[in-house]
């Protein structure tokens, strides 16, 4: 069984109902996959969901199975901003936590932020909206 760790921006779009988002993370969940989030991607969304939106989030929220990000993710994640920024590629610390955590829980990352992913790890499902 496929688990498919939810960006911020996965979350955020569903939310606002885009379309296209709610058909794609609906065909997730239909073909067994389970839809995950973690701390990281929690307070993304928190950090911009008005109280008038609070409502139409917490269903969603509820039904998320939650991955925890380990002190063993926080490594690879703080390399991989090293590495990057040395490279002046400016990663940050949230994207790479929340990339560390999907790698780790062998969770494939559904965002639309491809930039924001650039390590080889872990697989990346670009939301439709992404695909160009």
């Amino acid at each position: 069984m496929r688990q498919y760790l939810l960006d911020a921006d996965a979350i955020i779009d569903y939310i606002a109902g885009f379309p296209t988002t709610v058909a794609f993370i609906w065909a997730l969940r239909a073909r067994g996959g389970v839809l995950t989030t973690c701390a990281v991607a929690l307070a993304e969304v928190y950090s911009g969901l008005h109280t008038r939106d609070s409502a139409k989030a917490l269903p969603l929220l509820a039904s998320l199975t939650f991955l925890p990000t380990s002190p063993d993710a926080a490594r690879p994640a703080g390399e991989w901003r090293y590495a990057f920024a040395r490279r002046s590629i400016a990663l940050a610390t949230t994207d790479c936590l929340l990339a560390a955590t999907a790698h780790e829980e062998q969770a494939e990352l559904v965002t639309g932020n491809l930039r924001h992913f650039p390590m080889q790890r872990p697989i990346i499902v670009p939301l439709p909206r992404a695909v160009r």
